[in-house]
């Protein structure tokens, strides 16, 4: 497969580097990160907040537990609302959209660090308050509302975290697709396109294709042939591993759909273009696939 060009981890003020801010990188000493903690516990005194603040410099208050609720596990994909404060002002500094949640493959620590820790301490359903000095923030970046170095709030709902097997079998149900042949591997089939005359590929042939890939949250395609082919070589581990199983099973003139999980794609790695996801770990993957010809 080409390179992918889309970028696809887009989460509104949230996103940060793949290489962030960590705790140990930070001189405890600074006055201004000493100055946001006192701010910080301040505004809970003020608020009369019942949480506690953590070794990390998160302060986090739960505001409403659903009792048992699961919790995510690093890989899945947290489905979350938030709204931000800056601390100082009480103005509002971002949010996400009631009608457009935010999805993030929980443990690829490619979001404020403060605010994928108090992920991890939410269960589906839970709201909190997480009040996050910006050494675990937006620690120099400066936003509308938000000048650099400052302490920041967040009102965070957290929806629901899924399972790769579920992200696939929601995608296939919200999208109506047909119930899809489930291979040993976690592959989904969908043969969308049948010739019982044409010829099956085998292991070392050239495969001529038309192929679209993209991420189960992205309406565009991070590769495809567009109007042109590609030629594929079978049993060269030369692409993703759901991908050649997908083609194998296709004789010429045929279409289908596959849907993989990361184990059969870019698996905990993803993919990284300037610094950026283009498709992030952990992340199940759809193909439209059609064999054209075979040499």
């Amino acid at each position: 497969m080409r390179n992918a060009t889309q970028t696809l981890l887009t989460l509104l003020a949230l996103t940060g580097v793949i290489t962030a801010c960590k705790q140990t990188d930070i001189n405890g000493t600074n006055d201004l990160y000493i100055a946001n903690d006192q701010a910080i516990l301040n505004y809970a005194s003020q608020k009369a907040y019942k949480g506690s603040k953590l070794t990390s410099g998160l302060y986090f208050y739960k505001t409403d537990s659903v009792i048992g609720a699961k919790k995510p596990a690093v890989g899945e994909e947290v489905q979350f609302n938030y709204k931000s404060y800056n601390i100082n002002t009480g103005v509002l500094v971002d949010s996400s959209a009631s009608t457009t949640p935010v999805y993030y493959p929980y443990g690829i620590q490619s979001i404020l660090s403060g605010l994928e820790q108090g992920l991890g301490l939410m269960g589906e359903g839970d709201k909190a308050i997480m009040l996050l000095p910006s050494y675990i923030g937006y620690n120099d970046r400066a936003l509308t509302n938000l000048p650099a170095y400052s302490p920041v709030r967040f009102d965070v709902t957290l929806v629901r975290s899924r399972t790769q097997d579920q992200q696939i079998s929601d995608y296939i149900s919200r999208n109506s697709l047909p119930t899809p042949e489930l291979s040993t591997t976690g592959l989904r089939f969908i043969r969308t396109q049948t010739n019982t005359a044409g010829t099956s590929p085998t292991t070392g042939q050239t495969v001529t294709i038309r192929y679209a890939g993209r991420t189960l949250r992205s309406r565009t395609a991070f590769d495809s042939t567009g109007t042109g082919t590609f030629d594929a070589t079978l049993g060269q581990g030369k692409y993703v591993a759901g991908f050649e199983e997908g083609l194998s099973k296709l004789r010429v003139g045929e279409k289908a759909t596959i849907i993989f999980p990361s184990t059969l794609g870019y698996g905990t790695t993803g993919v990284v273009q300037n610094n950026t996801y283009i498709i992030t770990p952990y992340a199940p993957l759809r193909f439209d696939l059609e064999v054209v010809s075979v040499k």
